[in-house]
């Protein structure tokens, strides 16, 4: 059921078995497998049931200090369905090597291991609507192309993409007819309720625009509304002016890590119809197939390197008319005309010139034509070291809900720029040492010139600041994503990640939920 919680009349505390908050990839996954394996659900979604500027106001509060991130403000959605309502539906796993300790990278080491979380990854494919998915080796055979032979330091590897990304109308029939999912709009929680012993949260407290609070109550409480949003409420006190017990945790706050984008070099193909087949995207039984090159865990390992992953951008002048020849693409697929997205006759034609040789290629190949007449971007996602003093702090400046202001200093160690450059090289190498392509890379990347930093842009993927660990000593959240000190209160998300590899992290933060999910419907976490 999908409620405004404004328009719900004040008649005392409202009680669930469990109580969700946040709405987007994570949290409403782990609802709907709760709630259809017979769990009393109650989702709290601080926005509304699409994205408004009201809302978003929040997040324009936000700042950062000296190291520039845009994500802040661009990459946080606060309504129904969360980042999913612009996300583009990517899921890749993590390397079973992020799971293991790497003393070059960090002192965090996973307290689970990759091969905990593989029933979890397939379980994810399946709820998304994607148990068609294949492996790799069956995407070459299925598009006729061998694939590339890199040597031992670099891999080869498909991420899979969600045909529909976003949630909240994946998961309509759910949230609008399940009997035991509640979940409530302009419901944002600002505070929570724990017993007087400290160690059961009660339920959290709810605040409007308007001021006015209503309490929820719960057996247990998941934080599932991102990276930023939990570690702020955490580090605020509790609902009746107390110190949370877990305050005083040295990892709260700190090590906010995100994925490093950098624009590698310009990349001009030499043999053309190879390249193209090797690195564009494909299209296989309605799933979307995005080729990229990776540096090989072995690589890393002897190299003392981060993850990180290569891949290629098309250039085209031509590239509104793609745009344009997208639409009339799926207007014809679809058996439908969406002609007034393409009001001007001319482009009409333009379109059709182009959506023509799109069409073929697709019904043919199986692959997204990308005519790259300006040739091609190399650009690198990596993984950051974590930084201790890469934290949020919170300011004495208050928005429209009594909440502080939320303040990042992201920080870079310096060292990714040797990840970087080995990894672009080897790119470099497999290409020319094939004649597939020649590339002219940026000079402060060949050169490890440390004044890259200053070029260095976020991915919007924020992680960290309640990581996972053994122990409270050395992280915020246990094994079973309850935090430390707590017999109740479970984070999850990508902000319990201790480091992070490469791979956009929403997939392993849906395998994580699901993975709790589990536990609490076996009784295995206490309520």
């Amino acid at each position: 059921m999908l409620i405004d919680l404004r328009q719900v009349r004040d008649e005392g505390p409202i009680s669930a078995e469990t109580i969700i908050v946040g709405s987007g990839a994570v949290g409403l996954t782990l609802a709907v497998e709760l709630a259809r394996a017979g769990r009393e659900v109650v989702v709290l979604e601080a926005g509304d049931r699409g994205v408004q500027a009201e809302s978003q106001r929040f997040f324009d509060l936000a700042r950062w200090r000296e190291m520039p991130l845009p994500g802040l403000h661009l990459g946080r959605y606060r309504a129904l369905g969360g980042t999913t309502n612009f996300w583009g539906g990517q899921l890749l796993q993590f390397d079973p090597i992020v799971f293991e300790a790497r003393p070059w990278v960090s002192d965090a080491a996973w307290p689970i291991t990759r091969q905990e979380l593989d029933p979890y990854y397939e379980r994810g494919y399946a709820l998304l609507g994607m148990a068609q998915h294949l492996p790799d080796e069956v995407v070459w055979q299925r598009l006729k192309v061998a694939p590339p032979a890199l040597g031992e330091a670099l891999e080869a590897v498909f991420s899979a993409w969600v045909p529909r990304s976003n949630l909240a109308r994946l998961f309509r029939n759910d949230i609008e007819a399940s009997p035991n999912l509640r979940v409530f709009v302009n419901a944002p929680v600002v505070a929570l309720d724990l017993d007087g012993d400290g160690e059961r949260v009660t339920g959290v407290v709810v605040r409007t625009v308007s001021g006015a609070e209503r309490r929820f109550s719960a057996q247990r409480v998941i934080l599932a509304n991102g990276t930023v949003e939990i570690a702020r409420l955490l580090k605020l006190p509790l609902a009746d002016g107390r110190e949370a017990p877990w305050s005083g945790n040295r990892w709260l706050g700190r090590g906010f890590i995100d994925h490093i984008d950098c624009r590698a070099g310009h990349v001009t193909p030499l043999d053309k119809r190879r390249f193209h087949d090797l690195f564009e995207n494909a299209y296989l039984d309605g799933i979307k197939y995005a080729p990229k090159l990776k540096l090989s865990q072995r690589a890393q390992k002897e190299r003392k390197l981060l993850g990180v992953t290569a891949f290629f951008l098309f250039d085209s002048r031509l590239q509104e008319h793609l745009d344009n020849a997208k639409v009339l693409a799926r207007s014809l697929f679809r058996g439908r005309l969406q002609g007034a997205l393409i009001p001007n006759p001319r482009d009409f034609v333009s379109a059709l010139r182009v959506a023509l040789p799109m069409i073929v290629r697709y019904l043919r190949y199986h692959r997204v034509y990308n005519p790259a007449d300006q040739g091609a971007q190399l650009r690198l996602m990596s993984e950051q070291f974590p930084h201790p003093e890469s934290a949020l702090h919170l300011d004495r400046k208050r928005d429209e809900l009594g909440m502080p202001i939320v303040e990042i200093d992201w920080r870079i160690d310096g060292r990714e720029i040797e990840t970087l450059a080995a990894v672009s090289e080897l790119v470099v190498q497999y290409l020319e040492r094939n004649q597939l392509a020649s590339v002219q890379l940026d000079p402060a990347l060949k050169d490890r010139d440390p004044s890259l930093l200053t070029r260095l842009n976020d991915y919007y993927h924020h992680m960290g600041m309640t990581r996972m660990a053994s122990s409270a000593a050395e992280g915020v959240v246990d094994a079973d994503l309850r935090v430390f000190g707590t017999r109740n209160l479970f984070v999850t998300g990508a902000a319990v990640y201790p480091t992070s590899g490469f791979a956009n992290p929403t997939f392993t933060a849906i395998a994580l939920g699901l993975r709790l999910a589990n536990a609490i419907g076996a009784n295995r976490v206490s309520a």
